[in-house]
Formats: structure tokens, C-alpha cells, sequence
């Protein structure tokens, strides 16, 4: 019989050596067995939002959330997991929590942009991008791998970059939009 500690660990070595799905079920347990809550609804969230069941890591974020209300990473993948259900109002109120509480997330900036993008709030989410344009590519790559797969949630954003008349081209400059088309691309 494991102890929640040893539940937990092996949850997280599954999940980080790509195995999400069969992470979940120790993860599940832990917390049956009286791990942190807080730890183990994070990772199991994670581990849903990993394997396309975006509703199941909502409900595991509102978990955490009730135990600890400033949960930044849980804001951050509950926003997450509502822009890949079209949640975008809800996803841009969390992913701005997020950015409240850790102002060096940014890919935060990133997701909330392509928020308000599909919501049409133009300059919010230009304002957004250049944000996010100033932080890492390693940042922005991950969550471009997580989110290559849907390409509809990029269809108004890439109206925004394309032609010689998009609204972001108009004030981005070229190494600016170049940068954000290879990572929407």
C-alpha cells in the first residue's frame, strides 16, 4: 500500500515523462489518501487539460480554488482549459487574475491576447501581444504545442496579422510580427 507522498510523486513522474492519462488515477488517489488538496487537483488538472478533457480540469481548478483563492497556476490553467471549450470571457477574467499575481507569466499575456482576439476586443489583445512578445519563446512554444491542434481558436487572430492592412500590422513592427506568426503558424 502506497502513502499519498508516494501516490503523488508517481502521478508526476507519468505525467512529466508523457503519460497524463495513467497519471490521473494516482493522482486521484493521493488525494483520497489525504494529499494536499491544493497539489493534487492541480496536477490532476493539468493532466486532464493534457489528454482533451477540459471540463474534468475545470471542475479539479475550482477545487483548488476553494482551498486557495490566489492559486495563480490554477487560475492560469483553468483560463486555459475555458479558451479550448470557447469560454473566452471566463478565460480572460482568470487568465487577468493570473497576470495580477504573476505579472512574469507571459504566456499569460499570449493566451489572454488570443482571448480577447476571439471575443473581438482588438486593443486589448494587441496590448496583450506586445506583452507577451517581450517574454521568452520557450514560454510561448509550449503553449503553442499545446494548442496546435485547434487551430479555430487562431482564426481571428491570424486576421489580425494578415495583410498589408491587418490591425496588428498597422503598429507592430516586422521582428514583432514575425515573431508572433511563427508561433501562431
Amino acid at each position: 500500500m502506497m502513502n499519498e507522498r508516494h501516490l503523488f510523486r508517481e502521478g508526476q513522474k507519468l505525467f512529466r515523462t508523457g503519460h497524463p492519462k495513467e497519471s490521473i488515477g494516482f493522482f486521484t488517489e493521493a488525494a483520497d489518501a489525504g494529499c494536499n488538496p491544493v497539489n493534487a487537483y492541480l496536477n490532476r488538472g493539468a493532466a486532464y487539460i493534457a489528454i482533451g478533457e477540459f471540463e474534468k480540469a475545470i471542475v479539479d481548478f475550482h477545487r483548488v480554488l476553494r482551498v486557495d483563492e490566489d492559486n495563480e497556476r490554477a487560475l492560469y490553467y483553468r483560463g486555459i482549459a475555458y479558451m479550448k471549450i470557447g469560454g473566452f470571457e471566463d478565460a480572460v477574467t482568470d487568465l487577468t487574475k493570473s497576470i495580477e499575481l504573476n505579472h512574469d507569466r507571459g504566456v499569460a499575456f499570449f493566451a489572454r491576447s488570443i482571448a480577447h482576439a476571439e471575443l473581438g476586443n482588438t486593443e486589448e489583445s494587441l496590448r496583450d501581444l506586445k506583452t507577451a512578445i517581450t517574454f521568452s519563446n520557450i514560454e510561448v512554444e509550449g503553449f503553442m504545442n499545446l494548442f496546435g491542434n485547434n487551430r479555430t481558436l487562431f482564426d481571428k487572430y491570424m486576421a489580425l496579422l494578415e495583410g498589408d492592412r491587418g490591425p496588428l500590422t498597422i503598429v507592430l513592427d516586422d521582428d514583432v510580427l514575425a515573431k508572433a506568426e511563427r508561433w501562431i503558424q
